[in-house]
């Protein structure tokens, strides 16, 4: 898929909008958590790489490849549970000041991503199938595929942010709090185009069953 949206990285702004305001260009003091290990991870910086790695223009030595940008969403998805799994950590060990309900929450929406990409892994053809094949049937399935997947990594990157936003900015004059929505304006704007290129792919599929119906019946009368 070439329609990947630049995803902004080191620090600068996901909105050119928000570039009018005086503001840093720095995450602002980063707030580190302990991961299992005991390792302090930055778990804003970390979502926001997450999105780096899939919605990042994509390098020229991989655009041959159909499955490239479905592997490259597996890549962020990845990310995105390690930063869960920090805030599951986190949670667990200060349960009093943690709703708990809400890491539930988010929990089954990270076993819900993983599933979901798992059926679309199934569906994707093999990258050699999809080059020598005359049709254009597989090229569909992997940008279908491709499509979803980058619409659901991308849904639970924005839950993820959402959680972190309502526990961990303190203030709305948190230097954090600006590049967050930045960045989740980023994410949201993949989830809307995905949502749009999803409808035509449906509408598409259900053009194709209505005309194959009246191909059948044609056939049958012959």
């Amino acid at each position: 898929m070439n329609n990947v949206h630049p995803f902004p990285t080191g620090g600068q702004s996901a909105n050119p909008i928000r570039k009018k305001r005086k503001r840093l260009t720095a995450y602002g003091p980063a707030l580190l958590l302990p991961n299992i290990d005991g390792h302090a991870v930055d778990v804003l910086d970390h979502i926001i790489q997450a999105g780096s790695l899939y919605l990042s223009p994509i390098q020229e030595a991989l655009e041959d490849s159909p499955g490239a940008q479905f592997l490259r969403t597996i890549h962020g998805m990845d990310a995105l549970i390690d930063a869960t799994n920090v805030l599951i950590y986190a949670a667990r060990e200060h349960p009093k000041r943690r709703d708990q309900e809400s890491i539930d929450e988010l929990i089954q929406q990270a076993k819900a991503t993983q599933k979901l990409i798992r059926k679309l892994d199934d569906m994707l053809p093999e990258d050699a199938f999809i080059l020598s094949s005359d049709s254009f049937g597989p090229d569909l399935i992997a940008e279908y595929a491709t499509n979803t997947a980058m619409l659901v990594v991308s849904r639970f990157a924005v839950g993820l942010l959402d959680y972190y936003d309502a526990r961990f900015i303190q203030t709305k004059k948190d230097q954090r709090k600006t590049m967050m929505m930045d960045f989740r304006d980023a994410y949201r704007e993949t989830i809307q185009d995905g949502r749009a290129r999803l409808d035509a792919h449906q509408h598409l599929m259900k053009t194709l069953k209505t005309t194959q119906r009246a191909l059948n019946k044609v056939m049958k009368e012959l």
